[in-house]
């Protein structure tokens, strides 16, 4: 099978020739149609999880699925071949199994859930990962009601899916967006405000509009200094979601703010009730792109380049 993988610790991901994989007695194999890009995959595909998480080389990339199962073990009745899934793999070390391939097979870091009608495969494989990030940074965000949310990154994948479950509770949305097609987009799915970042000063902007602090903070963006500043538009007692595990919870706990850092883990409940919301029309994915499976090192560095929605490859 062809596949986006490390095959050695000192070069980066490329597209080789692998063997095909089976299933074990209680795996799953599926033919893979599609498979979003994270930002876990541009970390994992420059090598630079080697020295943080135990590897099997070759690694294929990848953690977001859709696609048809085609081989089941003896020991497996929830699914049958042919069904069409959609689903993640989870990141529990050695890692070696990926997405970003023609065929995956495996068992206990399989999570699968059948793919609704209707639903294409290019948008069930960008809901994972990113779907699950947004649930936990917005239960995480304290929305509802009478609350105002800033969303920082609100036209990524986890950030505008945030945008739309925030409002859905009944929060006031800010999203960060670029002034035309972004900022019209994020203003569509629910934000009563956006703020250009690339013309105006964020911190300035939202402390014109919110004296007092926002209630809640979703950011996908900062890290460092960057996120100390913008935590700093929180009012006291306040809550903060961080995808990217920065902050002093010590420090922000002085002030009565609860931080949490947040990290996304898809379960075929959350899956399940992801798609029905996308199906039903409440939830929608935009796909900024897609690329073929021979160029997923050009999709990795779109992704890394900035994204308005989800960058999937299409396998196949």
């Amino acid at each position: 099978m062809k596949a986006l993988a490390l095959t050695s610790p000192d070069q980066p991901a490329s597209v080789v020739d692998l063997p095909d994989p089976t299933a074990g007695p209680n795996g799953v194999r599926i033919r893979v149609h599609a498979a979003s890009v994270n930002g876990f995959d541009v970390f994992e595909a420059n090598g630079y999880l080697l020295a943080m998480m135990p590897h099997d080389l070759p690694t294929v990339v990848g953690r977001d699925f859709a696609g048809t199962v085609d081989q089941v073990g003896a020991d497996r009745t929830d699914v049958a071949v042919g069904d069409e899934v959609f689903g993640f793999i989870t990141t529990m070390p050695p890692l070696q199994v990926g997405t970003f391939a023609e065929l995956v097979a495996e068992d206990a870091r399989l999570v699968i859930v059948r793919k609704p009608a209707g639903l294409a495969s290019a948008t069930a494989a960008a809901i994972p990962l990113a779907g699950s990030t947004a649930v936990a940074a917005v239960d995480a965000s304290g929305a509802g009601p009478d609350r105002t949310i800033l969303v920082i990154g609100a036209t990524g994948g986890v950030g505008s899916m945030a945008v739309q479950l925030a409002a859905q509770r009944g929060a006031t949305v800010i999203g960060t967006a670029r002034e035309g097609d972004q900022a019209d987009w994020i203003t569509e799915i629910g934000a009563a405000e956006t703020i250009d970042y690339t013309t105006e000063d964020l911190l300035e902007a939202v402390r014109a509009s919110y004296p007092d602090g926002v209630d809640g903070l979703i950011d996908a963006v900062s890290r460092d200094e960057a996120f100390t500043a913008v935590a700093a538009l929180v009012r006291d007692g306040g809550h903060i979601a961080t995808t990217l595990g920065a902050g002093d919870a010590d420090a922000l706990a002085a002030r009565g703010i609860t931080l949490t850092k947040v990290q996304g883990t898809p379960t075929v409940e959350r899956l399940a009730a992801l798609a029905e919301q996308v199906v039903a029309g409440t939830l929608r994915i935009r796909i900024q792109t897609t690329f073929p499976l021979d160029e997923a090192p050009a999709a990795l560095a779109a992704f890394a380049a900035g994204t308005s929605g989800k960058i999937v490859l299409t396998v196949g």
